[in-house]
């Protein structure tokens, strides 16, 4: 037996079937089930002979949910033969996990026979019913797992308030202790006697600021930082001249206008 979940099924009155003799071993055959309760929707397992294998079949389409016991106990209704090995080969699902998708399992008889009855009448019995060969039957549920997901990731306000009572308090105690073990180390002597003796620091008191004393932007310090953008040598040569070319052309701009209102004023027509 593979490493899947057992499930507690329950023994089921055997139905009664005609023996087919005349049957191609190799082709694809099916086996019609329901779940039970209020899922009536009719499946199918598919089943082959193992090629590789002289007395395995391969058994598909495998709901994960079911199990193997109850696969085993849904062909021993038709071909109640002793399983020698019965394993779980592989899942279609993305992350190939034996717990989710679709399954396929593979069979192996004590007899060579019993491939052939159950190939030859497994398309002959009625949908069996998953619910009859189960005593406690558990299904997935969408809904419950969705429900389960939404509230791991997103706590109800008494968990987000308790966990953050734990956190406080963990850390609570955590510098509690640190402080015990600093207080310890500058008390109690070393191997070598020694005692360390460290300065206090001195407390500053805290002072209150009005709305008007606290500037919107730029901290307390209202100073601004000149930031000089002239990484090189020869760009601050070059804003210097700059800067001298634009203060002798506003020399010249204020000697002209000084000079025209000097003629304005000396000027006399009459």
């Amino acid at each position: 037996m593979s490493c899947c979940s057992k499930k507690r099924v329950k023994k089921v009155p055997k139905k009664k079937c005609e023996k087919v003799i005349h049957l191609d071993p190799d082709a694809l055959r099916y086996l019609k089930f329901r779940i039970g309760g209020k899922y009536t929707t009719e499946r199918h397992l598919f089943l082959k002979k193992d090629p590789s294998k002289e007395k395995s079949i391969i058994v598909s389409n495998i709901p994960s949910f079911i199990g193997e016991e109850v696969i085993l106990a849904m062909i021993d209704q038709f071909a109640p033969f002793e399983v020698e090995e019965s394993i779980v080969q592989r899942s279609n699902a993305n992350d190939n996990s034996l717990s989710q998708g679709q399954l396929t399992m593979s069979i192996t008889f004590e007899k060579p026979e019993a491939i052939i009855q159950v190939l030859a009448l497994c398309q002959d019995i009625g949908p069996l019913t998953i619910t009859d060969f189960l005593e406690e039957p558990e299904f997935p549920s969408v809904l419950k797992d969705s429900m389960s997901l939404y509230k791991r990731l997103f706590p109800s306000e008494e968990q987000i308030q308790e966990m953050a009572d734990t956190y406080v308090e963990r850390y609570d105690v955590e510098q509690a202790e640190a402080r015990k073990e600093a207080k310890r180390k500058y008390s109690e002597p070393d191997e070598d006697g020694w005692i360390t003796v460290t300065k206090k620091k001195k407390t500053v008191k805290s002072m209150k600021l009005s709305k008007e004393d606290v500037p919107l932007i730029g901290g307390l310090n209202g100073k601004k930082k000149k930031v000089d953008l002239a990484y090189y040598t020869f760009q601050i040569k070059k804003n210097k001249q700059e800067k001298a070319q634009e203060l002798l052309k506003k020399f010249e701009e204020d000697r002209k206008r000084i000079a025209q209102l000097k003629q304005a004023r000396n000027f006399k027509p009459m």
